[in-house]
């Protein structure tokens, strides 16, 4: 799953990817982490 969201913040414009809830549970921290190598990442709610 952790692929994905760097497959999605690869390319330029908006990536979606749906049933994070794998990441959301075992990596709390990879929003921060991703911001600071200045990826813009936000979770809606499902």
């Amino acid at each position: 799953m952790t692929a994905l969201v760097i497959a999605a913040v690869a390319p330029e414009g908006t990536s979606t990817i749906r049933g994070m809830y794998h990441l959301r549970r075992g990596y709390g921290s990879l929003l921060p982490k991703s911001a600071a190598l200045g990826a813009h990442l936000t979770i809606d709610q499902e």
